[in-house]
């Protein structure tokens, strides 16, 4: 049998993009084919933070884990793939307990959690009322979950309002998976990888907030 050498069309085979697509289908495929049995749940491995350290001198506050994949639950869910996943300030604060107090004052509630809020990847699964994103699009995401509908979302000011902080009081991004809102999700060039871009979630947005504040009060040439 000849063996043709690869023409101009052919492409390198991205295996993380294969392996992607073997996950979604066995996924399908267990969930179609329920005469074959109930389907095994799916784990995802994750950075656990499972006690608090002031010192932050210890090695086993935070441990790998295989965890449950999340899951979509309500119709404007989406979950990602994470790419990249920064390492804030503020991580090494919920670690040290210094946020304690106001969101886990029992020291019991919280923990076992998956830290991360500063995230970014490829859309993995989405809800059926979700619009203008669709699977295997790259993503960065917005750490606040919120409603959209109370007066400091629709200031803009979304920080403000009520929700859920993935990597705060609920799980983040220091994982696999991450499911956050079609209201998060904030679409990527193709050209941008999503590991390089992860930390402007958070980081990039406080600079631009200062940046956008200043901008008021200043003249071009004026600092």
């Amino acid at each position: 049998m000849d063996v043709c050498a690869p023409g101009p069309e052919y492409q390198a085979i991205d295996f993380i993009e294969i392996y992607g697509l073997a996950r979604r289908l066995l996924i399908s495929w267990s969930k179609a084919g329920a005469m074959l049995g109930p389907a095994e749940e799916t784990t995802m491995k994750a950075q656990v933070l499972t006690r608090y350290d002031d010192s932050l001198t210890g090695s086993e506050w935070v441990s790998q884990q295989e965890v449950p994949d999340p899951k979509i639950t309500k119709s404007t869910d989406v979950i990602v793939r994470i790419g990249g996943a920064g390492v804030c300030r503020t991580d090494l604060h919920i670690i040290e307990g210094v946020w304690r107090p106001h969101m886990d004052p029992t020291g019991d509630a919280l923990l076992p959690l998956i830290m991360g809020h500063e995230n970014a990847g490829w859309v993995e699964a989405i809800g059926k009322e979700v619009e203008g994103i669709k699977v295997g699009d790259p993503v960065i995401v917005h750490p606040k979950i919120s409603g959209g509908t109370c007066l400091a979302c629709r200031r803009g000011f979304d920080m403000h309002g009520p929700g859920k902080f993935p990597g705060l009081d609920c799980n983040g991004g220091y994982a696999e998976y991450l499911c956050t809102s079609e209201r998060n999700i904030v679409a990527l060039p193709k050209t941008l990888a999503p590991k390089d871009v992860a930390p402007y979630a958070d980081a990039g947005l406080t600079a631009y907030r200062a940046a956008k504040k200043a901008s008021r009060h200043l003249l071009p040439g004026e600092s």
